[in-house]
């Protein structure tokens, strides 16, 4: 049974959602996200991939749990600190929920059984980024390092 995490099944559950696809996401990295309210919108870069879409959808996903994101315009630098740690947490929740760890080590051993196993190998499998299967490494060796 696999436990991943579909990041379009779960926009569906969220009523409180608006979805759009415009290039002024750019400014924000590929996508943004913002609440007013009991509202929020999330607004996707059309040019990006079908796995850059979908990777940038499980990101807002999880801002939207965790409160939001904010704005990185006009802060201080220790403020731009903090950001950048809640953004990296923000990738890593992301990452172990489209690249579930467990698959991962799995994958891993099946995998390793044969020859190397690339980045890349790792996105095919899992259909992210391969920056995603990177933060997924990474959150799979500090985990074992535990």
């Amino acid at each position: 049974m696999s436990s991943r995490w579909d990041p379009w099944a779960e926009l569906a559950d969220r009523d409180h959602i608006i979805l759009g696809f415009d290039p002024c996401a750019r400014v924000g990295g590929g996508a943004v996200y913002a609440r007013r309210g009991a509202f929020a919108a999330i607004v996707i870069d059309p040019a990006l991939d079908r796995r850059e879409r979908r990777a940038a959808l499980a990101h807002e996903l999880v801002h939207d749990e965790r409160g939001g994101g904010c704005d990185h315009t006009d802060m201080g630098a220790q403020w731009r600190a903090v950001v950048a740690r809640d953004e990296a947490r923000v990738d890593q929740i992301a990452a172990t929920r489209l690249v579930p760890l467990d698959e991962l080590r799995s994958f891993l051993r099946a995998r390793g059984s044969v020859g190397p196993v690339t980045l890349a190998d790792i996105a095919e499998e899992f259909d992210v980024p391969i920056r995603v299967a990177a933060t997924a490494m990474r959150a799979l060796q500090h985990k074992s390092q535990r």
